[in-house]
């Protein structure tokens, strides 16, 4: 997993040397937290009797958050806490200094909450955020370090929420959608699909400047389900996939451009190979066999397929355990190996995200007597990224080694005939990258696939030309 705390300063360390350890509730627990994403949420505005009410609101989001698509797909990958931060008084500041129409039904309000969160920030009424983020790093830091994503739930009846590393809603009735849309900022790192303003404009998974639907980050999407290449009206030379997609409107869904960044941020946090056995073994072989298994961390419906190969030679497919008899190891070496991929249709990613590819390795060596044998393992993630693709001049690709390899990359047409070998050496673990021309590559347009072979593994990728 990979973990990010701000680093505030060498005096904000030492403050949280002593900072304050607040009670923790578990709110979904669907594995151990090094294996999860660990979603922790920290209550303001809430007074110590209304810690109940705030429990009750961060359950009502999580409900909410996983009945709908991506996150109910992944919810095996998620846990859940609640850090019980209790405010001396209710509610929200709101200075009543925004210029925003909706600013001024709203009455002026100074509020002692634990974190400071405001309404008004930087002049936009509904932008809901912590002023205090040193108190919100030191109080993670103290009571659950090993957090993924943060989320503020402020006590306030009033409309208003915001992204950034820490997610903020109120408790407003479209709390839910809110929370939700803000997540896709602050897990997702999404743009709004709304105009924001030009200071908020970057290039993100789902805002660009580019306008052709081939070279879009976004291509292998356009003609499905409406995504397309939308310009924004209030500035045309920034671009959106869709044209109702929950980063513009609440209580949409997200649009396919979005659920494939989540998923490929859920796969970049967590192994879907939770554990695997045996890890190491030295026995009589005799006449048992031996049983090699996985325990896998299924999507909903399960997405994940499972190859099975005994030296390079596959013998079984989609199950988590084999039994091999005495047979199967005849060789003075023996390599099993588990390889696990998610096939889900939510991701077409091959442009701007790396594919993981998950593989258990079994080396079996027989021992002196022949009737004994030693059994070790090891577990690799092998990344792949093949960009652009669509392939305009030039063609890129990367990839990164678990351990050192014999490396070889080549172009194959749709038939299965070689076009072109690229790469062909022993390399070291690490990540090697190459640029090639597309007209030296591939020649005339049309569709091809990109093979890496890694020893005994092989991955391929559809590439177009």
């Amino acid at each position: 997993m990979r973990r990010a705390l701000l680093t505030l300063g060498v005096c904000l360390w030492v403050w949280q040397s002593k900072a304050q350890v607040f009670p923790v509730d578990t709110l979904m627990k669907n594995g151990p937290i090094e294996s999860r994403i660990n979603l922790v949420f920290l209550s303001d505005g809430y007074q110590a009797h209304e810690i109940e009410t705030y429990l009750a609101d961060a359950n009502g989001l999580l409900t909410s958050m996983f009945n709908q698509v991506p996150f109910k797909h992944y919810k095996n990958y998620f846990n859940a806490f609640a850090v019980k931060v209790p405010s001396v008084a209710s509610g929200a500041s709101h200075p009543r200094t925004s210029p925003d129409s909706d600013c001024a039904p709203v009455p002026a309000l100074t509020v002692d909450n634990y974190f400071g969160s405001s309404f008004d920030r930087y002049n936009i009424h509904r932008l809901l955020s912590p002023s205090k983020l040193p108190t919100v790093v030191s109080v993670l830091a103290s009571s659950f370090p090993l957090y993924d994503q943060a989320f503020i739930v402020v006590n306030s009846p009033y409309y208003g929420g915001s992204g950034g590393d820490f997610a903020t809603s109120s408790t407003h009735a479209s709390a839910h959608d809110v929370s939700i849309h803000e997540i896709g900022h602050s897990f997702a790192r999404l743009a709004d699909e709304y105009w924001a303003g030009q200071s908020y404009a970057a290039e993100k998974p789902n805002l660009t400047q580019q306008s052709n639907a081939s070279l879009v980050k976004w291509a292998n999407w356009v003609g499905t389900n409406n995504v397309g290449v939308y310009p924004h009206a209030e500035s045309p030379s920034w671009y959106r996939p869709h044209q109702n997609c929950k980063m513009r409107f609440l209580n949409a869904p997200f649009c396919n451009v979005c659920n494939e960044t989540f998923v490929e941020r859920i796969h970049a946090l967590v192994n879907p190979i939770e554990s695997y056995t045996p890890v190491l073994l030295t026995k009589e072989l005799g006449e048992e066999a031996i049983e090699f298994s996985l325990s896998l961390i299924n999507p909903e419906p399960n997405t994940l397929s499972v190859s099975w190969k005994n030296n390079n030679v596959s013998f079984a497919s989609n199950v988590e355990s084999v039994v091999l008899q005495p047979s199967a190891f005849t060789a003075d070496l023996t390599k099993i190996t588990a390889t696990v991929t998610d096939n889900t249709t939510l991701s077409r990613s091959t442009t701007h995200t790396t594919s993981h590819v998950y593989v258990v390795e079994w080396t079996i060596t027989k021992n002196d007597p022949v009737t004994g044998v030693e059994v070790k393992s090891e577990m690799h993630e092998y990344q792949v990224t093949v960009y652009p693709n669509p392939v305009a001049d030039d063609f890129n690709f990367s990839y990164t080694l678990p351990k050192p390899a014999r490396v070889n990359v080549a172009v194959f047409d749709m038939q299965g005939k070689r076009i072109k070998p690229l790469v062909s050496q022993y390399q070291n673990n690490g990540e090697h990258s190459f640029r090639f021309k597309a007209a030296d590559v591939f020649g005339s347009s049309g569709e091809y696939i990109l093979k890496f072979s890694f020893d005994d593994l092989v991955i391929s990728r559809k590439v177009v030309r």
